[in-house]
């Protein structure tokens, strides 16, 4: 009966979950911040990678007003193929679009930079992380 009980208590399967928090912040050339008026472009000085085995959540933040949009989908490699966003205080919508990570040749992150389209509104992140 111990041993029901343990394996009662532990979950049926168990998924690993890995966080990364990133300093920086959202910043989009003069090019593309032409385009404002027809995208959101997402304001942001943090950037919240959680990676399950299956699902890769991008989150980006500003610390005065918290999660400002998260980005949600499959990931092969360096490309995130986005399934559904949720903006600032919103619940996630079907969305299409993709985020990629780039990386310098020393291997440390350089942009991450997503650009989707929720319903007819398209929505981009452009995030840089801190030198220091």
């Amino acid at each position: 009966m111990a041993t029901l009980a343990l394996t009662a208590s532990a979950p049926l399967y168990a998924e690993d979950e890995q966080t990364t928090v990133i300093d920086g912040r959202c910043q989009y050339p003069d090019r593309v911040a032409e385009y404002r008026n027809e995208t959101t472009l997402i304001l942001c000085d943090t950037a919240t990678i959680t990676q399950s085995a299956t699902i890769t959540t991008l989150d980006f933040s500003q610390r005065s007003w918290g999660s400002t949009a998260r980005f949600t989908g499959n990931r092969t490699g360096d490309t995130i193929a986005i399934s559904t966003v949720a903006l600032r205080g919103g619940s996630p919508v079907a969305a299409r679009g993709s985020c990629e990570i780039f990386h310098r040749d020393d291997g440390r992150l350089s942009v991450i930079s997503c650009l989707v389209k929720a319903g007819s509104r398209s929505i981009a992140a452009n995030f840089v992380p801190s030198r220091l």
